[in-house]
């Protein structure tokens, strides 16, 4: 099933995401659904405005709601005891793209920290880098590109008795409202029309804000890039 926390939560990173003025590149979201595991898969990839087609710079972001988890939450909510707090995956990839020559990885690393920052109680840790060669015709110059994972999950908060009872309640303490649809929760809201206690809230946009401000110093590194691409006449 499609569980409204995930989506709430879900909507309400979008909402960050836009207030950092990033944008969307490729694709739209992605909202995948294993129908052999349960578990709930959501992808979106932003960039920097005005940063071209292919942009220089983007960042692919990726929350995982397992079904574990989501069995762990609604024992929480129950008031029950587990064994291990529910919790959603988070996957987050910077690239550096269309890049004329291989990059030195120490100026690439600089802006890159081995820990994110703390986003509520939890951080993002740094995975190795990763270089990347194409070659668009034999005997032609390489496109060269780097990335750099994030890896890591945010531990949801368990709800106060008084949510528990309320068999409608949003599932984040300091949640009011009626409960949304899948397409609702996936529209980015603001104002009264948004789920999210102001801690959350906070959590969120100091998330938004981080990638922004990761690809903005990357966007700035003194690194050699190929010509934009030419649009078709």
């Amino acid at each position: 099933m499609l569980d409204h926390l995930f989506l709430d939560t879900v909507a309400a990173l979008r909402a960050a995401l836009d207030e950092s003025l990033l944008e969307r590149s490729g694709q739209d979201d992605r909202l995948v659904y294993d129908i052999f595991t349960g578990d709930l898969v959501w992808e979106t990839s932003v960039t920097l405005p005005g940063d071209g087609d292919p942009p220089r710079v983007n960042a692919d972001l990726s929350m995982d709601w397992p079904m574990w988890s989501q069995s762990a939450w609604r024992g929480v909510s129950a008031g029950e005891a587990v064994d291990d707090p529910p919790e959603i995956g988070i996957e987050l990839v910077f690239r550096v793209q269309r890049l004329a020559r291989r990059p030195s990885l120490s100026t690439v690393l600089s802006v890159l920290p081995e820990e994110s920052p703390e986003f509520g109680t939890d951080k993002l840790a740094r995975s190795a880098p990763i270089i990347e060669e194409s070659y668009e015709d034999e005997g032609a110059e390489p496109e060269v590109a780097a990335e750099v994972a994030y890896e890591g999950s945010y531990r949801l908060p368990a709800p106060s008795p008084e949510e528990s009872e309320a068999k409608e309640a949003s599932l984040f303490p300091g949640w009011s409202g009626p409960r949304l649809s899948s397409g609702d929760a996936l529209r980015s809201r603001l104002g009264p029309t948004r789920q999210v206690s102001e801690a959350t809230q906070e959590t969120l946009r100091g998330l938004g804000t981080w990638v922004a401000s990761t690809l903005v110093q990357l966007a700035d590194l003194d690194l050699e890039y190929l010509p934009p691409i030419e649009p078709d006449e």
